[in-house]
């Protein structure tokens, strides 16, 4: 398999520089595979990040290459894969968590009667920002992480548990407009 590649050396200081690449790499989901030497699948989007990614280091004092790499190693290969999916399944897990908070928020608010738009504004806004972070979570997902079907069906029920809260708000206000 033909891995992108990016290797780079970066001053120890300003350490803000170091850590603006490192986040970098994390944000765009490629894999440490050995100190400084990080892999994305080969494709222009990947090329065109590490390439950026270069041109950062080079123009904050360190030395970067972009390179293409053949691993003949099918064990090797696999490893990677391995690697990248347990990365994603990570970022997945988190974001259940976070489908979790939702799930109870709409538990408490339900259990309370607090339907009010103020509060179905609220939660529709958090469940828009859970959608958005899975497809943050999908643009990094390369190798088609299987916990990604778990995120799928947590947010369905967010979605639905949302949609049974908006029924009880719009009941709750054509209520007070008849009174």
């Amino acid at each position: 398999m033909i891995w992108n590649t990016f290797i780079y050396q970066m001053p120890r200081e300003p350490q803000k520089n170091r850590m603006a690449v490192w986040r970098k790499l994390k944000s765009i989901g490629a894999l440490n595979v050995l100190q400084s030497i990080w892999v994305l699948p080969r494709n222009d989007q990947s090329a065109e990040e590490f390439k950026a990614l270069v041109e950062y280091v080079k123009a904050n004092g360190g030395s970067a290459v972009f390179c293409t790499t053949d691993i003949p190693s099918e064990e090797d290969n696999q490893k990677y894969i391995a690697n990248f999916n347990r990365e994603r399944e990570t970022d997945y897990r988190e974001l259940l968590s976070k489908c979790r908070d939702f799930f109870e928020e709409m538990e408490r608010e339900t259990q309370a009667e607090n339907f009010i738009f103020a509060e179905l504004e609220e939660n529709e806004q958090e469940l828009e920002k859970l959608n958005n972070w899975l497809k943050k979570i999908e643009k990094k997902d390369f190798f088609h992480c299987e916990f990604k079907q778990t995120i799928i069906e947590a947010l369905a029920k967010c979605s639905v548990l949302l949609n049974e809260f908006s029924d009880k708000v719009y009941e709750r206000d054509g209520d007070a407009g008849n009174g």
